[in-house]
């Protein structure tokens, strides 16, 4: 049963990535982590530790592969289950698009 709450979550912050793309492209990344203004880095494992995978392993495979990715928290209403699967629903990106 959780693993089809986590698919169907993972579905859903996938789509929520996509539709957000053009609204973070304007974004300023910051410097030192690739990730744009309030994106904060995060591990892939501390991300899949908290109930978020495999997501988050996913985005960072499909970019740079260096075990990050941005992940800007959302608020707890967004999830779609109660309760919630997961501590915090996040939308993710790699951290290697600096600016984009």
């Amino acid at each position: 049963m959780r693993s089809a709450r986590a698919k169907a979550v993972s579905g859903i912050l996938a789509v929520s990535l996509l539709t957000t793309g053009v609204a973070t492209s304007t974004a300023v990344a910051e410097s030192t982590t690739g990730c744009p203004a309030n994106w904060p880095l995060r591990t892939v494992q501390s991300l899949a530790a908290t109930g978020n995978e495999p997501l988050p392993g996913q985005i960072d495979a499909a970019g740079n592969a260096d075990g990050f990715v941005c992940a800007r928290p959302l608020p707890d209403a967004v999830c779609a289950f109660d309760p919630c699967p997961v501590e915090t629903v996040y939308l993710l990106r790699d951290n290697d698009v600096p600016g984009r």
